[in-house]
């Protein structure tokens, strides 16, 4: 097919993208970006303690070591709801006591989601290329998906280190279409950062640079996906975070133009429904109490349910401890004197010492006598030194 008759199919690729949900789409060409390859060759010998395994370099920058003879990738982002909800009740009773889940997080698995209309548009090249070699991919790690969107045109690197589109901010998430049919690339867009660094004066652990730089042992999003034991430096900087961040993403000028139609201020938005309110803001209690069949089918079907019952439940509790919220010292002891799992009786020892009434020392005090565990031990004596 002559590049004239690509060109034209790929507008009406684009058409058909739109039609099922895709916000913004590409065409990079699938050649190796070397340049990218000292970074990652770089970030792997820094042997980050939270980061998750980020696949091989060399793969990673050459999508023909995973789709031999690729010669195109198409590249997709779908905008995701960048509205946010604040809790009403800010009370320290029980009822304000709630987490957070990052924007992404909540709802349907945006790997699925992505996945099902990146099937849709495969099987729509293969009506017109029907030996073609397609391959999806969606968050993985055998392609640089950001660098190959902003080879794409659909946005630049943030200093945020997200993809940033002029249209949705960096509130999109993405997905790829690996191929041996050679479409025209498109033009990349120039980079909309300029000289601001709002995102990096947000980021509470500075783990944000001036040169695009993440480092994942600071990032919040990744830190609480973390399956053992957080850094005591970083839980406080948590809040009350269950699972990701959105802090660099909502003090960007870009997302907070995104989504001006339905969020009049980041500050405190309406919520739609209840519903909407307890995925984002789980009670605490909730999550403490929460049977791994019960955690299932409330979360299985979102991002974060990958990580377990126990991260959601370690995050809670450093939550619990950052609110200093003493209605929920007995739900606290519960855990130090019983549960079987040291990384949740560690973060409850630390949470009662944040909280560090009369109630919460005493307790502390019984577990040490009894704790036999080293790293629970260590959790229990820092937490009764700083009262």
């Amino acid at each position: 097919m002559s590049t004239s008759s690509l060109d034209k199919l790929k507008e009406k690729l684009k058409n058909y993208a739109y039609s099922i949900g895709i916000d913004k789409i590409g065409f990079a060409s699938a050649k190796p970006l070397e340049n990218h390859l000292v970074r990652l060759m770089m970030r792997r010998s820094e042997n980050y303690s939270y980061t998750l395994n980020e696949g091989d370099p060399l793969k990673r920058i050459n999508p023909a070591l995973s789709l031999p003879a690729a010669k195109s990738v198409i590249c997709a982002a779908v905008a995701y709801d960048g509205q946010e909800y604040i809790p009403h009740d800010n009370s320290l009773g029980e009822a304000g006591a709630r987490g957070r889940l990052s924007l992404i997080s909540r709802g349907r698995d945006y790997h699925v989601v992505m996945h099902e209309r990146l099937e849709k548009l495969k099987l729509y090249i293969m009506k017109v290329f029907p030996n073609a070699k397609i391959s999806i991919m969606v968050d993985k790690h055998d392609i640089l998906e950001k660098a190959f969107a902003v080879e794409a045109g659909l946005g630049w690197f943030g200093k945020n280190t997200l993809l940033v589109t002029p249209e949705f901010g960096s509130f999109v998430y993405l997905g790829e279409l690996v191929t041996d049919i050679p479409f025209p690339a498109d033009a990349p867009v120039n980079e909309g950062c300029g000289k601001c660094i709002k995102c990096l004066e947000a980021c509470p652990t500075g783990a944000l640079d001036k040169d695009r730089n993440l480092n994942p042992d600071r990032c919040i999003a990744g830190v609480s996906q973390y399956k053992g034991v957080i850094h005591n430096d970083l839980r406080e900087a948590m809040g009350n975070t269950i699972y990701g961040c959105d802090i660099c993403q909502i003090a960007c000028p870009y997302n907070k133009r995104a989504v001006k139609d339905t969020l009049k201020d980041v500050s405190g938005s309406i919520v739609q429904s209840s519903a909407e309110y307890n995925d984002a803001f789980p009670l605490l209690t909730e999550l403490f109490r929460i049977t791994n069949s019960e955690f299932k089918s409330r979360f299985g079907h979102t991002a974060g349910a990958w990580r377990g019952r126990t991260v959601f439940q370690r995050n809670a509790i450093i939550a619990a401890g950052n609110q200093g919220n003493a209605c929920l010292v007995p739900e606290l002891t519960k855990f130090l004197k019983e549960d079987s799992r040291a990384v949740i009786r560690g973060a409850a020892a630390w949470a009662l010492g944040r909280i560090g009434n009369s109630e919460a020392v005493s307790v502390l005090k019984a577990a040490l006598l009894v704790e036999r565990d080293e790293n629970v031990l260590n959790e229990i004596k820092y937490s009764l030194k700083v009262n």
